[in-house]
């Protein structure tokens, strides 16, 4: 059981104008160790939290400990609904897409959030559901996070989307920023990741869409993007003893 943390304030912040444009599809891709899922989990349930419809399909293959299927059975409580193998085949490390995967992206209500695998590996388990989404309803979001070992600098990022891109067949239109160093995170290290997405926009054509920002120091970072507040969610297994009963589900 992984614990969701009650809201105490805003979960978004100069973000109306970013929520009011969203597209259906929203496709989460990054770096190995970015933080996509995490990401990834957050954005359903703050939109679900402004009243969204929202469905989650865990496409993860690469990593086992941090699976957005892992937090399935709590927030589904929010009436979010999960796109998941059942059974024997629910931890399967296999690219299996349910039927309901397809379904889901084929709909015209609601938004379907992908979560993908890290790294082009991961990312490849999309390539036979990206010609059933027409490019006007996906964005494809690239979770950048300088503080992993390819995305600390421009070239490496700007590689590591190109792979991803040519694995999945989806355009990366939009950058989230999500760099940090768990506890150790002080605002220069958001503040990094904010001028190292600025520096892929130029190249690319992409636009910032958000940055997630650790509900304990939304006071402390000043960006002029959009932000994401965000709460951890997703624990390593030894973790999550230390957590149970320290937070509530509060709608």
């Amino acid at each position: 059981m992984i614990s969701v943390p009650e809201v105490s304030r805003t979960d978004w912040v100069r973000a109306e104008a970013f929520l009011s444009c969203l597209k259906r599809v929203l496709m989460f891709s990054g770096g190995f160790g970015s933080g996509k899922t995490e990401v990834a989990v957050n954005f359903a349930l703050k939109l679900r939290r402004i009243g969204r419809q929202v469905a989650v399909a865990d496409l993860d293959i690469v990593n086992p400990y941090f699976r957005s299927r892992l937090v399935q059975t709590e927030l589904s409580k929010f009436g979010i609904r999960f796109l998941v193998p059942s059974g024997a085949l629910a931890e399967a490390d296999l690219p299996i897409i349910v039927p309901e995967v397809k379904g889901a992206i084929q709909e015209s209500q609601g938004h379907v959030i992908l979560d993908m695998g890290g790294d082009p590996v991961g990312a490849r388990v999309m390539a036979s559901l990206a010609p059933q989404v027409s490019e006007d309803a996906i964005d494809g979001m690239f979770v950048l996070n300088s503080r992993r070992p390819r995305t600390r600098e421009l070239a490496g990022t700007l590689a590591m989307m190109k792979e991803i891109s040519s694995a999945c067949g989806v355009k990366l239109s939009s950058l989230v920023v999500n760099s940090h160093l768990v506890e150790e995170t002080v605002p220069e290290v958001v503040e990094e990741g904010v001028s190292l997405a600025e520096q892929v926009a130029k190249q690319t054509g992409a636009r910032v869409a958000f940055v997630a920002v650790a509900r304990d120091m939304l006071d402390r970072v000043k960006v002029k993007y959009p932000v994401m507040v965000l709460d951890r969610m997703m624990l390593k297994p030894w973790e999550q003893s230390n957590w149970l009963g320290r937070f509530r589900i509060d709608n």
